[in-house]
C-alpha cells in the first residue's frame, strides 16, 4: 500500500520534522503546500538515513502543490491540462500496480474567500477531475489538500460539488442520481479525524 502525506507547512522551516515524519510513517508520497523550502534543502534531511531516496517531482503551471516521492519521477507524471495555480493532477502508474490519480489542492482562507466563492470552486474542482477520470479511462482519484472548508458545507458534500461522504459504506455505492444525472462519490474520512477521533473542538479553523 502507497503511503501519503500532506501537509500545510504555512510557510515556515519545518524540513527536519517533515523528514522525521516521512522516516516514522515510511511515507512514499510527500505533498506539501504553502512550502518555502527550497526543494535541495529538503531534500537533504529526507534522505540522511534513509532506506529509499526521495525525489523531487517537478511542478508545472501549479505554484501552491510541492511533492517529493520515493518512486522515479516518471511513475508520478502531471497532468498539466488538468493544473491550475492551485492544484496539480499526477497519475500515479507503479509496475506491477492499478494506476490511480492524485490530485492535491489548496483554496484560499475564509479570509479571504466567502463560502459561496468556495463552494463554487469545488463545482469547478469536480468537473477538472471528472475530465482527468474521463481521460485516464477510470474515477480512482485519490484528492489531498487544505481546501479551508468544513466537510460538511455545501460545495463538499454537494452532488455538483466534490460529493463527499461521511462514511465507507455510502461512498462503495459508488454513485447516485440526482435529476437523472449519475455522480461519483468521494469519500471523506476527515468527517471522523474533525469529530469524534479528537480530544480538541472539532474542525480546525479559528478567525
Amino acid at each position: 500500500m502507497v503511503g501519503f502525506l500532506f501537509w500545510n507547512l504555512n510557510r515556515k522551516p519545518l524540513q527536519q520534522i517533515v523528514a522525521n515524519l516521512a522516516r516514522r510513517y515510511d511515507v512514499d508520497v510527500l505533498l506539501l503546500t504553502e512550502c518555502s523550502i527550497e526543494p535541495a534543502e529538503l531534500l537533504m534531511p529526507l534522505n540522511q538515513r534513509a532506506a529509499f531516496q526521495y525525489n523531487y517531482a517537478p511542478r508545472k503551471r501549479c505554484k501552491k502543490e510541492d511533492v517529493f516521492t520515493r518512486f522515479p519521477t516518471e511513475f508520478i507524471r502531471p497532468l498539466v491540462e488538468f493544473e491550475t495555480e492551485r492544484l496539480t493532477v499526477r497519475q500515479l502508474s507503479l509496475p506491477g500496480t492499478t494506476d490511480i490519480l492524485l490530485a492535491a489542492v489548496h483554496f484560499p482562507s475564509k479570509l479571504r474567500w466567502r463560502d459561496w466563492s468556495q463552494s463554487s470552486e469545488c463545482t469547478v474542482l469536480a468537473d477538472t477531475i471528472a475530465l482527468a477520470e474521463a481521460q485516464a479511462g477510470h474515477v480512482r482519484t485519490v484528492l489531498v489538500g487544505d481546501l479551508n472548508m468544513n466537510p460538511f458545507e455545501d460545495g463538499v458534500v454537494g452532488a455538483r460539488g466534490l460529493h463527499g461522504v461521511m462514511c465507507r459504506r455510502i461512498a462503495e455505492r459508488k454513485t447516485r442520481v440526482v435529476q437523472g444525472k449519475e455522480y461519483t462519490f468521494f469519500y471523506n474520512p476527515m468527517w471522523g479525524l474533525f469529530g469524534d477521533r479528537t480530544n480538541s473542538p472539532p474542525g480546525t479553523y479559528y478567525y
